[in-house]
């Protein structure tokens, strides 16, 4: 079977302005492509209306979408506070484990609308 060409930078803009469409708390999605697997796109979303929990295991939640299927690829989403943020900027809270935010491409509702 032919290998389908997957255009993960594509696929990533469109899931962020997805993000900010439906989603009221969401204010901006970063695009973390660095490190990523080939068909895995992270996504940090910066929520408004989540709740400040603890910082010690930020966790993504996966969500595998087109499984089996030719364009099958991993949809990572992390959830924090603004408070986490701006923590995470200066380095005092970890992305999870093998996560960057070296060229990081932020989506938000100004440039998405």
């Amino acid at each position: 079977m032919a290998v389908v060409q997957f255009d993960r930078d594509s696929k990533a803009k469109w899931y962020a302005y997805q993000h900010l469409k439906v989603d009221p708390g969401a204010r901006t999605v970063y695009y973390l492509p660095a490190d990523a697997p080939d068909r895995e796109i992270r996504l940090l979303e910066v929520n408004t209306l989540i709740a400040d929990m603890t910082d010690e295991s930020l966790e993504p939640l996966d969500y595998g979408v087109d499984v089996g299927a030719e364009e099958e690829h991993k949809l990572l989403v992390l959830d924090v506070t603004p408070r986490q943020w701006e923590a995470i900027s200066r380095g005092e809270i970890p992305l999870p484990k093998g996560w960057a935010l070296e060229g990081a491409i932020a989506f938000n509702r100004r440039r998405g609308q």
